[in-house]
This record gives C-alpha cells, structure tokens and sequence, in this order.
C-alpha cells in the first residue's frame, strides 16, 4: 500500500464504474426514493481506506431557474455500481425544504420569466 495525495493509504485498481454509470445508478435510486425535482450532479470519486466510491450530489432544479443547490449526497461503489449509501430522506426532505424557502422569490421570478417566453 501507499499513500495517495491525501495521505490515505490505498492499493486500489482502477474503477470498473466510470462516473458517466455512477450517474445513472445514483439517477434510478433518486427517482425511487427521493421526491419529484431532485436529480444528481456531477460525481466525483472518493477514495476511502475499505476502497473507493463516487460521491454523487443530489441537487435541487427547478424550470427556468436551473440548479437551485445541493440537497444531499448519493454514494455509488467505484467496482460494483451499487448505491452504496445516500442521505437518509427525510434529511433531504428537509433540506429541500428549506432551499426552496430561502430561493422563494428568485425561483419564482424564474419561473415567470421563463413562462412569457
């Protein structure tokens, strides 16, 4: 084992998942278990000491306005493909929430925008 460029020690092989398959097996998982206007962001790989896993964003949208923020995350095992954890829902949920209070009036504004056009 050596060390990688963040000081954890790792002897791993390459992931057989590319982050393009990460995506979509977060994606399946988001639209079984997570509510409407939620969707994944772009992955980035996460080396642990048990092995690496593509962290997933779990990012709020919204028409007209685009990505509102970031909600949660999604982890998907770099070998097998496997939704390996994610935020629990009603954290998400909860997160959502509050997002889409804080942006209220700029996702409206958005929405009615994109509306006239």
């Amino acid at each position: 084992m050596t060390p990688n460029d963040t000081g954890v020690a790792a002897s791993y092989a390459a992931p057989l998942v590319q982050a393009e398959q990460a995506l979509l097996a977060a994606n399946k998982f988001i639209l079984l278990h997570y509510p409407i206007g939620v969707t994944g962001a772009v992955p980035h790989l996460l080396s642990l000491p048990s092995g690496e896993v593509w962290i997933v964003p779990v990012v709020s949208t919204s028409p007209g306005y685009g990505v509102v923020g970031e909600v949660g995350i999604v982890a998907v095992d770099s070998r097998t493909g496997a939704v390996a954890g994610s935020t629990p829902r009603r954290e998400l949920a909860e997160a959502l929430k509050r997002l889409r209070e804080e942006k209220h009036d700029a996702i409206e504004a958005a929405f009615l925008r994109a509306r006239k056009a």
